[in-house]
Formats: C-alpha cells, structure tokens, sequence
C-alpha cells in the first residue's frame, strides 16, 4: 500500500528503455510555427527525424527520414528581449495527454521558466510502444529530443545555456542518456542541457566509457518498482559518480513506477518489463549488447534486439500508479530542483 511518502536522498549516487560538427544527423529548421508566441499554450511543430536504428546511428553521424513531431510550447509572459530558461518534459511509452503534464508545465511557468512537452507519438500514428517496445527506438525519441532542445535555441526569448529536462519512464531513459557527451556532441547544437531530471527510468543500459557532460543529474525514483527496478539505478549511480557524472538520487520508499498518475495502483497486463534481464552496455560505436544473453544490436539493431530479450528474458505484466499526495510532491520536488539548478 501507498500510505507513506518516504524520501531518502542518495548523494551517491536497457531497455524499458556540444559541438558545432554534427554532420548528417542534425536538423536546425522548423516548420509552422505560429508567427507569434504568446503567453500560455502554444501549439508548435518540430522538424525531427525518423527511423533510428540505434545510437550508434547517431555517432557514425546519419542522416534519418525527415520527420515532423508536434508539441505543446508554454510561455510564462510575452516573448521580448529578456532570457528565460526552459525545461523540456519527455512523456514515456504512452503520449503526453494527461493533465499533469499541462499542470507541471504552468507550475514551471509560475517561476518565470518556459516549458516544452513534445510528443514523439501521435505525429508517427501511435498511442503508446509499452506492449511493444520495439515499434520506436530509443535513438529516434533521443533525436526528437535534441531536435526540440535546438528549438528552444531558436526562440529569442530562451537563454539556450539554461535549458533542462526531465522524463518518465522511457522519458526518464532519454533525459538521462541526453547527459552523455558522445551523443549531446553529436545533437546539441554546441549546447548542453543545465539539469536533467529523470523520473523512474530503467538504468540497466550504460555506455561502457561514460562521459558526462556538464549537467547537474538528479534521479528520482521508487523503491517498489516492478517495471524499471530501482536497484539498477541506485548501483548505477554510484558508477556514475565514479565516472564524473555530477549526479545524486532519491529512492521513494514503497512507491510504484509511475508515482505521478494520481489516480491509484493498476496492473498493466501488457506492458513488457526488462528488469530480469541484467545490465547492457553501449560500445564506443553506439552499439548495444547484453552480455548475459549473447545478443547485440550489430545483429540486426534495436527491432531485433527487443524481440530476442522478449524471448529470453522479458515478462509480461507491470503495477503502476500514485496518489494525489505522489504526484503533488513530485511536482514540488520538479520545479524546486530547476528552481536551483537553472
């Protein structure tokens, strides 16, 4: 049962799941945008791309199908002369249309920061890849995301050296990915992200050779998940640390994944988790590999890899969900962190 909120900081410290010379994989120009952005709700478009096979797709520096993601775009006041910072909220494998993705956005506004949730699904004609994660590479939602962060560097009113992010679930994969240096070099734009808050990713796949960038990390996590296991981040954590990553987390006791859902606990019959498959580890190349299970990405890429770990290693069947009181101290933890760190 979910009747307490225990919040223990850890200044410790896979699947689920800046600089100028990107070469093919970058992506400057936006299409549709409305001629002027107002206070409150945008509706924007995002030029992005398609069809990623893996993130050693976006170090050998390809050139995806182009494609177009749409967004909601939330303005604290009148754009004009004066630099704000900007937080970009990364749904999971479900799209970004329940209420608390509009609420934490006009949180963030009540603090003078812009908010940007895109949405990497509707616009490719889906509604979710947690029954079938392979139908959307981590790749291709991390090439969504730099291209939204190259967005933001567009608009006059955005300080592009106070732009944050955070993500649930497969979201929280990609805020904390977008922190290694071999793939923000890549997508950035000659910038980095200032924080990052991932919320319940998995923590399972690593780069061997991790190299952070300079951004303050913060995991925020729950004790009793069943679908990203909370042990991995914790260990990868203190890993991390190890490595140069500026990065701490927090373990809420007896919470579930998906603590911001208000709307009490639900089993998830079709949702596929990875946690008993081990840990993974991504070469210099970009390439995935699961050791405990022979299985590469070199063999046949992400699509693959997914079927052969479903196969092997993969259940069926997930508990997710929070309470009012979950999803309000998820939210005053979101916006004081990028209170302090932006």
């Amino acid at each position: 049962m979910i009747e307490k909120f225990i919040v223990r900081p850890k200044v410790i410290g896979f699947l689920g799941i800046a600089s100028l010379s990107i070469v093919g994989c970058q992506t400057t120009t936006n299409t549709n945008q409305p001629e002027i952005l107002s206070p409150g709700e945008n509706q924007v478009e995002i030029y992005s791309g398609n069809n990623l096979n893996g993130y050693h797709d976006i170090i050998s520096g390809k050139k995806p199908e182009t494609q177009i993601i749409t967004g909601k775009l939330y303005i604290p006041k009148k754009c004009g002369t004066e630099k704000m910072p900007a937080v970009i909220i990364q749904h999971g494998s479900g799209n970004p249309k329940k209420p608390w993705y509009r609420e934490l956005s006009m949180a963030l506004n009540e603090i003078g920061v812009i908010a940007l949730v895109p949405d990497s699904l509707s616009p490719r004609g889906m509604t979710g890849t947690a029954s079938d994660q392979s139908r959307l590479s981590k790749a291709t939602r991390l090439f969504d995301t730099f291209s939204a962060f190259r967005y933001l560097q567009s608009i006059s009113c955005v300080d592009a050296k106070r732009i944050g992010i955070t993500g649930y679930s497969f979201g929280g994969i990609i805020a904390r990915d977008s922190v290694e240096k071999k793939l923000a070099e890549k997508l950035g734009n000659g910038h980095v992200y200032k924080a990052s808050l991932p919320v319940y990713p998995s923590c399972q796949s690593n780069f061997k050779y991790s190299v952070p960038t300079k951004t303050k990390v913060h995991l925020l996590v729950a004790g009793a998940d069943d679908y990203t296991p909370a042990k991995y981040c914790i260990e990868n954590v203190k890993t991390k640390k190890t490595q140069g990553w500026d990065i701490e987390i927090t373990v809420l006791d007896g919470v579930h994944h998906g603590f911001i859902n208000a709307g009490g606990l639900k089993r998830y019959p079709n949702s596929w988790t990875f946690g008993e498959c081990g840990w993974s580890t991504f070469d210099d190349d970009g390439h995935i590999s699961v050791d405990k299970y022979g299985i590469s990405s070199r063999d046949g890429g992400w699509s693959k890899t997914i079927k052969t770990l479903v196969q092997q290693c993969g259940k069926k069947g997930v508990t997710s969900g929070g309470t009012k009181e979950t999803a309000k101290k998820t939210l005053d933890f979101t916006v004081q962190f990028f209170q302090n760190n932006l």
